[in-house]
């Protein structure tokens, strides 16, 4: 096993944003050429430190690799973003593969991981990650196996090896899970740890049996301190504390693939709430990214030059500018 980050710098630096979890190699069909696919990195993690990456805030991504081609095809790819890549190279386990398949109103993604090294993450690798404001982590990786789980309880619950904020995205995916009870008690007692939570209507009916606003908030706000960031899909979101809610508008546009526009969001919310930013700004900021992603084929969206950036930056304290003049 072997260690590796990009970048030049190591455990002492301070980072805005730190995500902690798998990403894959994917093998994406290339438009309606049933036999030619590209391959591009996904992962709900990297996908987030990217995000913020983009927007010009220091990132660092954290997982364990298989040490092989697709491995550091990953490993690469993520870095080109200028996100700082600390990841622990497996020589016995594989780099995680899936197919993606985007048709007109439909995409269908296969995963091949049940044995990828991510599986493996393992508290030892995560005990030193760096200074970071914010610790993104998700409800994918406690899903993979039971060693990667502990980790993400000991880093959301015992603050372990940390001192930032924690936000959890609960991403509930079923098919990781044997069923819906066993995800429930996994996920809601880390939802309730978090100082930032992003869950979306949908999720909120599986694992809580309820989507009002006010039922999600009983059930996972515990501390006055805590957002509760909840997603309903191309209408709009809320975030809502003990004190009460702000809720935004999302940004009208195209739907090509809906795949990776949760993680766009995150990235722009935590983004904001680096900058200081009101809960209005860090969900419009939320929007303006997950717009980008949902109009193409990938998880990523087009990056954000500077020019770009500082219009985006002053169109957020105008909503109606935003949603007419930002894409």
């Amino acid at each position: 096993m072997s260690v590796e980050h990009a970048g030049g710098s190591d455990s002492r630096d301070v980072f805005d944003v730190v995500a902690i979890g798998e990403t894959m190699a994917a093998f994406v069909q290339d438009g309606a050429a049933a036999d030619r696919y590209r391959v591009t990195a996904i992962g709900a993690e990297s996908n987030v430190a990217v995000g913020v990456a983009q927007l010009g805030c220091r990132a660092r991504w954290v997982s364990r690799l298989g040490e092989d081609e697709l491995g550091r095809y990953v490993h690469d790819s993520i870095a080109s973003h200028g996100v700082d890549v600390r990841v622990e190279w497996d020589s016995s386990r594989p780099t995680g593969v899936s197919v993606k398949e985007v048709r007109p109103g439909r995409t269908r993604v296969r995963y091949y991981r049940s044995q990828s090294a991510a599986r493996q993450l393992n508290r030892a690798q995560v005990a030193s990650f760096g200074t970071a404001r914010w610790l993104h982590v998700t409800g994918i990786t406690p899903a993979l196996s039971s060693e990667a789980a502990d980790v993400i309880t000991m880093l959301v619950e015992r603050r372990a090896g940390h001192t930032g904020k924690v936000s959890f995205d609960v991403n509930y995916r079923p098919v990781l899970w044997p069923d819906v009870a066993t995800a429930s008690r996994v996920l809601i007692p880390l939802a309730r740890q978090a100082d930032v939570v992003f869950i979306g209507y949908d999720e909120a009916e599986s694992l809580l049996g309820s989507c009002d606003e006010a039922e999600i908030a009983r059930h996972l706000l515990t501390r006055d301190d805590q957002e509760l960031v909840i997603k309903r899909g191309e209408g709009a979101a809320s975030v809502v504390t003990t004190a009460g809610s702000v809720s935004e508008p999302a940004i009208p546009t195209t739907i090509v693939d809906l795949t990776g526009a949760g993680d766009a969001f995150a990235a722009g919310y935590l983004t904001g709430a680096c900058w200081g930013w009101d809960a209005s700004q860090r969900l419009r900021l939320g929007h303006f990214l997950a717009s980008r992603v949902v109009g193409v084929p990938r998880d990523l969206g087009p990056a954000v030059d500077k020019a770009e950036l500082a219009r985006i930056s002053s169109a957020i304290a105008a909503p109606s500018q935003l949603r007419n003049d930002a894409l």
